[in-house]
């Protein structure tokens, strides 16, 4: 427990010492990078899950409502035995914790999980960690279904997890920024930051409109507002601040919303009733750099629990859509997997010597990450991907934009709960990060061999490369 106690201390120094232990927790954003069947929420709900098949490199990404108290944690996979080769997040890069040894042999942070029947377990930590956001990297596991994700809490119980029911029916924006791929207002409720609703060039006087199946009770609203992929995404464009609510039987109220980041709960003047509710933006803090309005994600509470729109069959028509593209330009192989850049005599990319590569990651619901290790300099890049061209001769042709992070620190983490008022702040070795918005165009085709060729026509101003040559990491 020693070695465990070293890396828990760093940690812990931060924590504070007080706080209200609950064996209740709420958990409003649950994503992963590769969507099976269901949401998920139904780790929870249902206890069963389980991703796309064939993904690797799978994520679950779970954001806390507020902060809970962690002693330890186990993994039910249902039989399907994990392979115990798991990155853990702790609030994104305040720890990451792995479960066996770095690829250079260094273990500052390994525990090796028990197996307990169907249970991967990692137990009593030694103190308590306060986990706003937790994300699990299943690594090169395929083909696993998880039937629970089980904390323990500060008395040794575990955490009964709330998760807001799904409800049927539609959300419609009256302004949406071009590619609807990544603004469309039902992006409220994906469970993602990369994603969310923004007007087009419209700052004021813009209408979200709700449909529910059936009548509903609302009483409050948890929103995240702005655009809260990152600090500077967030300063960069428009936020909601003051919301006029109008709805069935004649609802008539206005809220005020805070210029803040995560999330706020906005106790609405009266409780709405009905079916049909519509938003509008009234008066917003307008972006520095931008006029277009972002609302990141949105919840609803009925008095008894939260509950948000099901996002479900739009999430998996983007994939379809994506498949389709990719599978026209000979890429399919691309999606869901991680490709690693060569030399021309099929070494990797690697920063003197050192075992970090270069690697590109494409998903089937519209993210990517991009690690870059040349010389002395190391950068990845989060973010979205728009398809421009896709053409077998061709190639593939993709606007990609998002975050750049110039830093050493792993990254392979889109949606992860990454705690943005640390922008810039030391980390524990003094090294500062830097971050910047991007986008460039780039173009990939498939060469032989199983191989792709990734061509910058931007020119590397940011995403620091000319052309790269990729294969499937083993």
């Amino acid at each position: 427990m020693k070695k465990l106690s070293v890396w828990l201390g760093a940690l812990l120094l931060s924590v504070a010492a007080s706080g209200v232990y609950a064996a209740d927790a709420s958990l409003s954003m649950i994503y992963t990078n590769a969507l099976g069947d269901e949401l998920p929420f139904s780790i929870f709900s249902k206890h069963s899950w389980a991703p796309d098949p064939k993904a690797r490199f799978v994520k679950l990404h779970m954001y806390f409502d507020e902060p809970i108290k962690v002693k330890g944690l186990s993994i039910d996979d249902c039989g399907s035995k994990l392979i115990p080769d798991l990155s853990i997040f702790f609030n994104f890069d305040q720890w990451l914790l792995r479960t066996t040894p770095m690829l250079d042999g260094e273990v500052p942070s390994a525990i090796h999980p028990a197996r307990e029947g169907n249970m991967l377990v990692l137990k009593d930590f030694n103190k308590m960690i306060e986990v706003r956001s937790l994300t699990l990297n299943f690594e090169h596991n395929t083909g696993f279904k998880i039937c629970g994700i089980h904390l323990k809490d500060p008395q040794g119980g575990e955490y009964t997890i709330h998760t807001p029911d799904l409800a049927q029916g539609t959300v419609a924006a009256s302004s949406t920024l071009a590619p609807t791929s990544a603004y469309d207002a039902v992006y409220l409720f994906d469970s993602r930051f990369e994603y969310g609703w923004a007007s087009n060039k419209e700052a004021k006087n813009v209408d979200l409109s709700f449909s529910f199946n059936e009548s509903r009770r609302i009483e409050r609203i948890r929103l995240w507002n702005g655009y809260q992929r990152s600090v500077m995404h967030c300063i960069s464009n428009s936020r909601a601040k003051q919301i006029r609510i109008t709805g069935d039987g004649g609802y008539d109220e206005q809220v005020a919303v805070r210029d803040t980041l995560g999330s706020q709960v906005i106790v609405l003047p009266k409780p709405f009733e009905g079916k049909n509710l519509k938003f509008t933006v009234v008066d917003s803090f307008i972006g520095k750099s931008y006029p277009d309005l972002v609302i990141s994600e949105l919840r609803f509470y009925d008095g008894k629990g939260w509950f948000m729109l099901d996002p479900s069959a739009r999430l998996r028509q983007n994939i379809g859509e994506n498949r389709a593209k990719f599978a026209e330009a000979a890429a399919q192989g691309l999606l869901n997997d991680s490709y690693i850049a060569r030399t021309d005599n099929d070494e990797e990319i690697q920063i003197n010597g050192d075992n970090s590569g270069t690697y590109l990651r494409m998903r089937a619901d519209g993210s990517f990450y991009l690690s870059m290790n040349y010389g002395d300099d190391a950068s990845f890049a989060l973010g979205n991907y728009e398809i421009k061209q896709a053409d077998k001769r061709k190639g593939l042709r993709l606007r990609l934009f998002g975050l750049l992070h110039h830093t050493h620190l792993y990254g392979d983490c889109n949606g992860c709960g990454r705690d943005c008022n640390k922008l810039n702040q030391p980390d524990e070795d003094g090294n500062t990060e830097t971050q910047l918005i991007f986008q460039e165009v780039v173009t990939i085709r498939p060469v032989k061999g199983g191989k792709y060729e990734v061509v910058n026509e931007s020119g590397g101003k940011k995403l620091y490369f000319e052309k790269l040559l990729i294969s499937r990491e083993p």
